[in-house]
């Protein structure tokens, strides 16, 4: 190698590593990962989750328990992946029996997203509804005898008599809206969903940096309101504030894993359609620790919006006698924008409840919706991603109307079997990554491009999340089974039936392509493609040793890669090999011959300690 060869390689070396250090861990990256995690952990369902006001009550020690071991790994494992290869479609390369499952997920976001759509249309109705002087939860239509407005219901407290909660008004108009459908109410919902899926097309086809813009400004909206109005409670309501904290934190509350693996589900993706980056955040970008940091602060926040919950809730029982069991749907549409009245505060918390949720599901539809687009269109190449938006938004506002004119509680049922169905395909997903493609090539994917290797912690859960998710899945069936309603039964169990039947047919068909090529072992190995994007870097990657690693050079070799060993060798060696002496024995340099030796550097250095 010459002086100028030697010049350029180090240079590259030095550039590369440096480029390297500084990207490692690069916190632009680490904050828009946490902005559009946030906005895909966004729905009504994780409004609230520790205040224990709905009927399945989440503890927060549950809860955390359950994010650690499933939810944190899960999503640190679905994002490096993405992140690992750059591809949209990575499924199709990692393992074949991917595919189905990865269209499995496909199809629950789009439910899901179809369920949310409908939930961000009510928060638009009663956000222009709560400006009023008078909202219409306040008052009562003269069809009412048993309708008790929110005005005499605050007099009826004032002389200590209490108002059942499904006679006052906020209740009645609530069922009037989404349990008989008068002609009126069911056109305004409709006209307002066909609203917000137009809005949601022009949201989906803007730029990527738009978009991320404005995942930005909804997630910066709604943690600065939680504070805002979290300071608002504790000051201007000090006593149910001090309350709301003890009985959210009573250790004497009975345990129900299975409502907290619910919201785990919706928050970190299991089974749906994880974050993507959008090909814009840094490939060396510390993932794990991202994940962390979006882990304290999605629970941070939630914390706070079931304080303002429950402080909300404790106001309201002062007035109120409640005897029903809370829904998601109905703590946001009744039992919130009711209980503000107790307050005097009604303005503030309507603005904060009704705009965040618009805030948030508008964002977390925008990306939902243009991650599937881009899914479909590597799927139907001859068909453009605008396109694809478009023809996925106007299909999903046709299912929009069915779904919405489905009474709530029998809409739970689907959700039920959402729940269930996302619980087995991100079990299966995390068997074939870790089970079949191993633990140990995915430790070794993970040191090669972010100079690390996981902990035993992180390997261990990712070995134990599929047993963990068939002891949930098991209990999900029990649930199903007992649920009372034969309607709710029949919608979960149909789904969970057609999204299985869907997951097996792509399964068979992807298995029958390998069986046809006479390489039926090709289904449990990874492509040839997989890794990163660029030919080079895989290179890269297959002559990637660990062993590598561990070798350490004490001379400061300018090249000292992991591909190169140190090119210092002893000096005695390189002389014997210069002068082709023979290797037979090292007491050869010792022993005098014809031709004369010279002595060797050990010898010449013994000799000096010894003198």
């Amino acid at each position: 190698m010459t002086g100028t060869e030697l010049d350029m390689s180090t240079s590259s070396v030095h550039d590369k590593s440096d480029s390297y250090l500084n990207r490692h861990f690069k916190w632009d990256s680490i904050k828009q990962f946490v902005f559009l995690a946030y906005s895909v952990a966004s729905s009504t369902y994780n409004f609230d989750i520790f205040s224990k006001v709905l009927y399945d009550r989440v503890k927060i020690v549950d809860f955390i328990f359950l994010e650690i071991t499933m939810g944190i790994t899960y999503m640190f494992m679905d994002v490096f992946i993405k992140q690992y290869t750059k591809r949209i479609d990575c499924y199709q390369y990692l393992n074949p029996l991917l595919r189905g499952i990865h269209m499995g997920c496909v199809l629950q976001s789009l439910l899901w997203n179809i369920i949310l759509a409908g939930d961000l249309a009510d928060s638009i109705r009663y956000f222009f509804a709560g400006l009023h002087l008078m909202p219409t939860w306040s008052k009562c239509n003269r069809i009412h005898r048993h309708c008790v407005p929110t005005i005499n219901v605050i007099l009826s407290c004032r002389m200590n008599d209490l108002t059942n909660l499904n006679d006052t008004s906020a209740s009645v108009n609530y069922y009037d809206s989404y349990f008989i459908s008068e002609k009126n109410e069911l056109t305004a919902r409709l006209f307002v969903i066909t609203i917000v899926w137009i809005i949601n097309f022009f949201l989906a086809t803007m730029t990527d940096t738009t978009l991320i813009k404005l995942v930005r400004i909804s997630t910066l909206w709604r943690t600065f309101s939680t504070i805002f109005v979290l300071l608002f409670t504790l000051f201007y309501t000090e006593y149910f504030f001090s309350t709301a904290i003890s009985q959210m934190f009573d250790a004497s509350a009975p345990r129900v894993y299975a409502s907290a693996i619910d919201r785990i589900t919706f928050a970190f993706g299991i089974g749906l359609v994880g974050v993507y980056d959008f090909g814009s955040m840094s490939p060396n970008t510390m993932i794990d620790n991202a994940v962390v940091i979006f882990g304290i602060i999605f629970t941070t926040f939630a914390l706070a919006r079931s304080i303002i919950v429950r402080v909300l809730y404790l106001a309201l029982t002062v007035c109120v006698k409640d005897n029903t069991d809370i829904t998601s749907h109905y703590l946001l549409f009744v039992v919130l924008p009711l209980s503000s009245e107790f307050l005097h505060a009604q303005k503030v918390f309507t603005i904060y409840i009704f705009l965040s949720m618009m805030c948030s599901l508008s964002a977390y539809l925008a990306i939902l919706t243009l991650t599937i687009s881009k899914l479909l269109h590597n799927e139907f190449r001859s068909v453009k991603v605008v396109y694809m938006v478009g023809i996925l938004c106007f299909c999903c506002c046709n299912l929009s109307y069915p779904v919405a004119m489905l009474p709530k509680h029998k809409l739970i049922g689907l959700i039920q079997g959402i729940n269930l169905t996302v619980l087995y395909l991100g079990g299966f997903k995390v068997a074939v990554v870790m089970w079949l493609y191993g633990i140990e090539k995915f430790s070794t994917d993970i040191q090669f491009l972010l100079g690390f290797k996981p902990t035993q912690f992180w390997t261990t859960c990712w070995a134990m999340h599929p047993i963990l998710t068939f002891f949930f899945i098991v209990h999900k069936l029990y649930v199903l089974i007992n649920l009372t309603e034969k309607v709710q039964m029949i919608l979960a169990s149909t789904w969970i039936l057609f999204s299985f039947c869907f997951v097996t047919i792509i399964q068979i068909k992807t298995i029958a392509k390998f069986i046809v090529r006479n390489n039926l072992g090709g289904v449990l190995k990874p492509r040839p493609k997989y890794g990163p994007l660029e030919p080079e870097d895989r290179a890269r990657r297959r002559k990637f040793d660990v062993s590598t690693l561990h070798q350490f050079c004490g001379h400061r070799c300018l090249v000292n890669e992991e591909c190169y060993e140190c090119n210092h060798m002893p000096l005695m060696f390189k002389k014997i090999r210069l002068e082709s002496v023979s290797e037979t024995s090292l007491t050869n340099i010792f022993e005098s011959g014809i031709t004369p030796r010279k002595s060797s550097i050990i010898m010449d250095s013994s000799q000096m300690h010894l003198n």
